[in-house]
């Protein structure tokens, strides 16, 4: 039994666990050692796809669940298996190639448990796949499968933002929800599916039962996540509207250790 017995403490990774470099900080990577040493239970919750989280998986040499995809997926690194999928009904393939018709300037990533699918390559897109160290398949829209999509990643200039929200919602697309989780970023989710929704299936596995969830993150995808914690968390560069909700606002931000002061705090 140690001081941190009973605690999963799950977190968001970019903007929250990783820095703008993207690399993770000798500060929080002791913190953690010393948190999970002392009998806490650490995971991540974060939008990206296996193939982009793995590097990170090996260097915090996870052996719990963690929640991928924004919710979409939850991955045990310890038996290398998905645990829980949620996928998109087929009327999202027509609505993507709409999006991809109607605005020329925007690119689609089609992410699916294997393989991340690119229709057209753009400035951001290209730099979302840099930034992920991610290889994606490059096809013609038609070419690509057509069944078993987690999510649809939208990366656009960030002007343009508000008239791909507005496309969305003048379609009222009911099978499907939308959440922007970056700057650049749209995406389209299984309905009802959120960092929360996988939260929520994560506390129901024998491994986390009657634990007390601590949950950070700094942006508008981590907000079911926050409200279905304990005890929510965020570091200081977090938007406002996480700010807003969260139990526990922290001085340090992603870049200066913020994981390290929330697990002092602990």
């Amino acid at each position: 039994m140690g001081r941190y017995t009973n605690f999963l403490l799950l977190t968001d990774l970019d903007g929250t666990l990783l820095p703008q470099n993207k690399l993770l900080s000798s500060v929080d990577l002791m913190a953690i050692r010393q948190f999970r040493s002392e009998g806490g239970k650490f995971s991540i919750a974060t939008g990206r796809t296996l193939q982009a989280a793995q590097r990170y998986l090996d260097a915090l040499e996870l052996d719990t669940p963690v929640i991928l995809f924004n919710g979409a997926a939850i991955y045990d690194p310890a038996m290398k298996s998905m645990l829980n999928t949620v996928t998109l009904p087929s009327a999202a393939v027509e609505v993507t190639r709409l999006v991809l018709d109607t605005f020329p300037d925007v690119s689609a990533e089609i992410l699916c448990v294997d393989n991340t699918y690119v229709p057209r390559m753009t400035f951001y897109e290209q730099e979302h796949l840099r930034i992920c160290q991610v290889e994606p398949v490059c096809e013609a829209f038609d070419e690509l499968p057509h069944g078993g999509w987690l999510k649809v990643l939208f990366a656009m200039a960030p002007e343009r933002m508000a008239d791909v929200a507005s496309f969305f919602h003048e379609k009222q697309i009911d099978f499907a929800d939308f959440v922007q989780s970056e700057a650049h970023f749209y995406e389209m989710l299984p309905k009802s599916t959120t960092k929360g929704s996988a939260l929520q299936k994560l506390r129901r596995m024998p491994l986390f039962r009657n634990m007390q969830v601590v949950a950070v993150g700094d942006f508008d995808n981590d907000l079911e996540m926050l409200q279905t914690a304990d005890i929510s968390v965020c570091p200081s560069n977090a938007q406002p509207c996480v700010q807003a909700v969260a139990d526990l606002r922290l001085t340090a931000s992603c870049d200066t250790g913020a994981i390290a002061e929330l697990i002092d705090k602990l």
